[in-house]
């Protein structure tokens, strides 16, 4: 009897199939011997071969979205309308492009009046008071914050030039009592 792939059971792209499949698991993955036991672990290859697979990917994907996907969604956001409606969905007022009701929505917050804490009057549960503008609030948060922080520095700059003088000045005067001292030594009869 003649031994062949025929007689084994296999056809020559059966038996392909299994080396191309053994040779990719044999290079991938090593086995790891621990008390009398080994297990299958990733090689040092299979761990470069999936970082260097996944970069790849991961730079398709990009690429995909930046052509098709982005492209796209400017557009959309570019073109969008929107339209107020009542309760029922009848229209009511103007249409507006996405651009315009951001910009509409951003002055509206800003000329929003606010207390003293920054909060308006749908945040507040007692006494509310609208003192002023969310914009004058956050300007003048801001120039406190900058003038708090000039007036530290500065006091711990004259703090530092007020200490070392005084220290100096210390010593030179400890110097002086220093010197004028004379210490006598008088014997008794």
């Amino acid at each position: 009897m003649e031994l062949n792939l025929e007689t084994l059971g296999f056809t020559k792209e059966e038996l392909q199939q299994r080396v191309v499949d053994q040779l990719c698991k044999e290079l991938t993955s090593d086995l790891d011997y621990e008390e009398g036991m080994e297990f299958p672990v990733d090689s040092k290859f299979g761990k470069k071969l999936q970082r260097v697979v996944e970069a790849h990917i991961d730079r398709k994907i990009q690429e995909i979205a930046e052509n098709h996907i982005f492209p796209k969604v400017s557009e959309y956001i570019e073109n969008l309308t929107l339209q107020e409606t009542n309760k029922w969905g009848e229209v009511k007022g103007t249409s507006l492009t996405f651009v315009e009701y951001m910009v509409q929505r951003a002055e509206a917050y800003m000329t929003e009046k606010v207390n003293y804490e920054g909060k308006a009057k749908g945040e507040n549960i007692y006494s509310w008071t609208g003192t002023q503008t969310r914009l004058s609030r956050l300007i003048h948060q801001h120039l406190h914050y900058r003038i708090e922080n000039a007036m530290q520095t500065a006091l711990k700059d004259a703090n530092s030039h007020i200490v070392k003088g005084l220290e100096e000045t210390i010593k030179i005067k400890l110097k002086e009592i220093s010197d004028s001292l004379k210490v006598g030594l008088k014997l008794g009869k």
